[in-house]
């Protein structure tokens, strides 16, 4: 099994010149295989579907065929 985290970097942004925190929820991302196998992930994303897309390209990397993703919000 292969726990991989993100960890990503604060964005600012300028409005009327205050500097506003962009911040991202952390999800929980596995991906099931359609050879019994599973990978985890905890990623940092601002929605379920940007997760589930980073988590899919993380298991292309890993050459897994996806069977079904499972994706839920830690925070």
């Amino acid at each position: 099994m292969v726990h991989t985290t993100f960890n990503s970097e604060y964005h600012f942004g300028k409005r009327s010149s205050r500097q506003v925190e962009l911040s991202s929820n952390l999800y929980q991302v596995v991906i099931n295989g359609e050879d019994g196998e599973y990978i985890e992930y905890e990623i940092e994303a601002d929605s379920h579907s940007e997760a589930s897309v980073k988590a899919e390209a993380l298991a292309a990397d890993s050459f897994v065929d996806i069977s079904y993703i499972e994706v839920y919000l830690i925070h």
